[in-house]
């Protein structure tokens, strides 16, 4: 009987003089897989001022280690030319992670991607979103966290290029910009004490048209749809609507700030009701979001958000829309946002956001495909099928027009839901998956963002909006 396959034997060359954290998770993460030699090797300084901030722990630099090996990891960031069987990162473009800082010095998302020196070849690559954080740390966190899992994925021989590589000016760090950036943050504490406690909060809302005509995802005007009365302590967001015997409900996520985690809530929109006479129908210990409503065999069933919960639990409706059961948790051990299901050629499709390893769940797309509701779930073989943050994320329920299917994402380049870009699915298949842009959806309309989610499924069609919200009312100017 043969003995088990030897595991590949990697170099892994760490930069001596700019030593950090990621790379000794990096450098563990790797043993428990393979036999890894780690070397740290001659590379660029690190300038002063980043030292104390990055946690840069320098080494003294070694020889590079001879001998026999399946692949080399070169995180030297030396830039030296390579032969074949050698993986590298590249910040836009740059084996010099001062550009990742330059970047994000700049509040930019960053394109990080691993080259395979040999080839040119980038088996795995993410324009990753770097959150609503002001501070340096807290994007790089978020960077390192998603390099480390593109490196792994690209050893295992997972991951995936990006379709549409953003196009950008190089930059580097500035010394200048960052000085200037410590000047502001230390005037603002000593300010505090002197500006009001409270001032305007971004706030979410949402806005309703009834409409006769087909969807068309082409045209968005926020100005054509109706929001709903402004409560200054609760924000409304995540619409879903389901029109049933004339009626129409519209199913949301409500934010109460003083409790500090949403609930799922539901309204009768249809004539004569009022249109934010919300009850709650849905409540957990945990935080909930984006109630996703759906039919499946004849039942009406809503997949809540429940990310710190883990996986996505399943309600049966037992008295529509206000009485609820829990049918089945789906995929228990996934910290999904926005999971999404549809049929596709005879499968049932989960779509959902993830967090994996510290890193973002903005801008990577999960797929899970089944034959019934109830499993068994099977990953998509190239998951995640995305890693930009332009598009990963849903935002809505998908749609078929004209033989198409199209699905709603959320944009979160430069903050966190600011515009809705339209997709349509080209192919999907348990191995394969592609999707191509055909519209952005912005609000358009002065101090508001998003829509971050849309349903166009029946005739009443909803999205929502983030405004600014102060001690006036927030209505359209």
């Amino acid at each position: 009987m043969a003995g088990a396959p030897e595991p590949l034997r990697l170099l892994l060359l760490l930069p001596a003089r700019r030593r950090r954290d990621w790379h000794d998770r990096l450098a563990a993460a790797l043993a428990e897989r393979y036999d890894v030699i780690a070397a740290n090797v001659a590379s660029p300084a690190c300038p002063a001022l980043l030292r104390g901030m990055l946690g840069v722990k320098p080494v003294p630099a070694e020889a590079v280690p001879g001998g026999d090996f399946d692949l080399v990891i070169d995180l030297s960031e030396r830039g030296e030319s390579h032969s074949a069987g050698v993986l590298r990162p590249l910040y836009d473009g740059s084996p010099d992670s001062l550009a990742l800082i330059g970047r994000l010095q700049r509040g930019e998302c960053p394109l990080l991607e691993i080259q395979e020196c040999g080839s040119g070849a980038i088996p795995a690559s993410s324009y990753a979103a770097i959150g609503d954080s002001g501070r340096l740390e807290g994007r790089l966190d978020l960077a390192d966290a998603r390099l480390e899992v593109l490196l792994l994925r690209a050893v295992a021989g997972g991951g995936i290029a990006l379709a549409d590589r953003p196009a950008r000016m190089p930059v580097t760090f500035s010394a200048a910009r960052l000085l200037r950036s410590r000047a502001r943050r230390l005037a603002a504490r000593l300010l505090a004490p002197m500006r009001p406690s409270a001032g305007p909060v971004r706030h979410w809302n949402i806005a309703l048209r009834y409409t006769d005509l087909p969807p068309d995802v082409r045209h968005f005007d926020l100005a054509a749809y109706a929001p709903l009365p402004v409560d200054p302590g609760t924000f409304y967001a995540d619409p879903f609507v389901v029109e049933r015997d004339g009626q129409a409900w519209l199913f949301a996520e409500a934010y109460p700030y003083a409790a500090g985690k949403g609930v799922i809530v539901c309204a009768d929109v249809g004539e004569g009701a009022a249109p934010c006479d919300f009850r709650t129908i849905l409540e957990r210990p945990w935080h909930l979001s984006y109630p996703f409503v759906f039919e499946w065999e004849n039942e009406t069933y809503l997949a809540p958000e429940g990310a710190t919960h883990g996986g996505v639990e399943i309600y049966r409706a037992t008295a529509f829309p206000w009485e609820w059961r829990l049918a089945h948790h789906l995929l228990p051990d996934w910290p999904l946002v926005d999971a999404t299901l549809f049929e596709h050629e005879g499968r049932l499709w989960l779509f959902a956001g993830a967090a994996t390893r510290g890193g973002s769940d903005w801008d990577e797309l999960f797929a899970w495909h089944a034959p019934a509701l109830a499993g068994p779930w099977t990953p998509h073989r190239l998951n995640p099928i995305k890693s930009d943050c332009r598009s990963a994320r849903p935002g809505g329920r998908p749609l078929r027009i004209g033989g198409r299917l199209l699905r709603p994402a959320q944009r979160c380049e430069r903050a966190y839901g600011e515009a809705l870009a339209w997709l349509e699915i080209r192919t999907l298949t348990p191995d394969a998956f592609e999707e191509v842009e055909v519209s952005l959806w912005r609000a358009g309309v002065d101090g508001r963002s998003g829509p971050h989610g849309a349903d166009l499924g029946s005739r009443l069609r909803a999205v929502d909006f983030r405004s600014l919200l102060g001690p006036l009312e927030n209505a359209w100017p």
